[in-house]
């Protein structure tokens, strides 16, 4: 053994949220992986949003509660519905990023941010560095990334369907493309690497990510996910009514498969049809 090795410098272990099962070495300068920094800064910069949402949820929520008799002012009307749980959410977006924009101040010697969330959020992200580098980046960056978590929970319901795609698609990746389709709602899926969150794409890339995976080689299993669609699947992808996609299926004669009493179509299909259909309004 070289004489040297016992004289290096230990690697030091990222202590971020994502890497609690298997911990990756920290990025330079830093008490996180490159990965959980980019989670980090990208959970502070939605945090803004996925609180603006928690409002449109207090009210006329499918999981609600009703509030208690007699409260007239500052909320809800008595008997309202009432969703305590976005409230809840809400009031722990606010102080922990208080919390988390007072530490900074008082450590860096800077005026502290007005109390609101867009301004404490954006301070926090201006800061995110210094942060990950601080003795408490696994603390903040687990906080953080649970009000994302509670938030994204009220304003998406929704169960997701997990659906494995195959090996990421950047080059150098070893992950693992997980997409994520709402069974219920509006949403749009998306397809997320499970190595690295930076490594996502859009629903319309669905059916082009499965025909680079089956360029690459990946196993006939692991391709099955990004080339059979349910109806519901079709219409969240594409953003239209469950009736269009019926509609299209029959008029195009869309490929179909049946599994557990459900039918389920070739994306290629989907794909197809719905340039056809662009090009025609186009040139309609």
């Amino acid at each position: 053994m070289d004489i040297h090795d016992t004289e290096r410098t230990p690697v030091r272990l990222c202590g971020g949220p994502g890497c609690a099962a298997q911990p990756h070495p920290t990025a330079p300068g830093s008490r996180l992986c490159a990965a959980c920094e980019r989670r980090f800064f990208t959970d502070l910069e939605r945090l803004p949003g996925l609180y603006h949402s928690c409002e449109s949820a207090l009210l006329g929520s499918r999981h609600s509660t009703v509030a208690p008799q007699g409260r007239s002012t500052n909320g809800p009307l008595p008997g309202m519905p009432f969703n305590a749980r976005a409230a809840d959410v809400r009031a722990s977006i606010l102080s922990v990023l208080g919390s988390w924009s007072g530490l900074v101040a008082q450590e860096r010697g800077i005026t502290p941010p007005h109390r609101t969330v867009t301004a404490l959020a954006l301070f926090l992200r201006q800061h995110a560095s210094w942060l990950a580098a601080h003795e408490t980046a696994a603390e903040v960056t687990g906080e953080v990334g649970r009000l994302v978590g509670a938030a994204r929970r009220v304003v998406e319901p929704d169960p997701s369907r997990r659906m494995e795609v195959g090996t990421c698609a950047e080059s150098g990746c070893t992950g693992s493309l997980v997409a994520h389709v709402r069974t219920g709602g509006a949403a749009l899926s998306e397809i997320v690497c499970s190595a690295d969150s930076a490594h996502r794409w859009p629903a319309a890339e669905w059916t082009r990510l499965g025909r680079h995976l089956g360029r690459t080689g990946v196993a006939g299993g692991a391709r099955q996910a990004a080339q059979w669609l349910s109806a519901a699947e079709v219409a969240r992808l594409r953003d239209v009514p469950p009736g269009t996609v019926y509609r299209l299926a029959s008029e195009h004669r869309w490929r179909r498969d049946k599994r557990a009493g459900r039918t389920y179509y070739w994306a290629q299909d989907v794909e197809d049809s719905f340039r056809t259909t662009r090009r025609t309004a186009r040139t309609g």
